[in-house]
């Protein structure tokens, strides 16, 4: 028997969406793998980043309705 992998204790969806955030202690937050929900959840966050707003718009159209 294979054992799990990452995205298998992650819970990951077979469609292979899976974002990563790292946290630092200056409280900036590094993403990667950023999917459409995640980024417009930190959008949320900090309304005034205009990269993150931009990076939510340009990736809302993934969004299921």
């Amino acid at each position: 028997m294979k054992g799990q992998t990452k995205e298998d204790r992650l819970g990951v969806r077979a469609n292979g969406s899976m974002s990563e955030l790292l946290i630092l202690p200056d409280g900036k937050i590094l993403a990667h793998g950023l999917s459409a929900a995640m980024a417009c959840m930190l959008a949320e966050l900090d309304p005034e980043d205009e990269v993150m707003n931009r990076r939510a718009k340009s990736l809302k159209h993934e969004l299921p309705n």
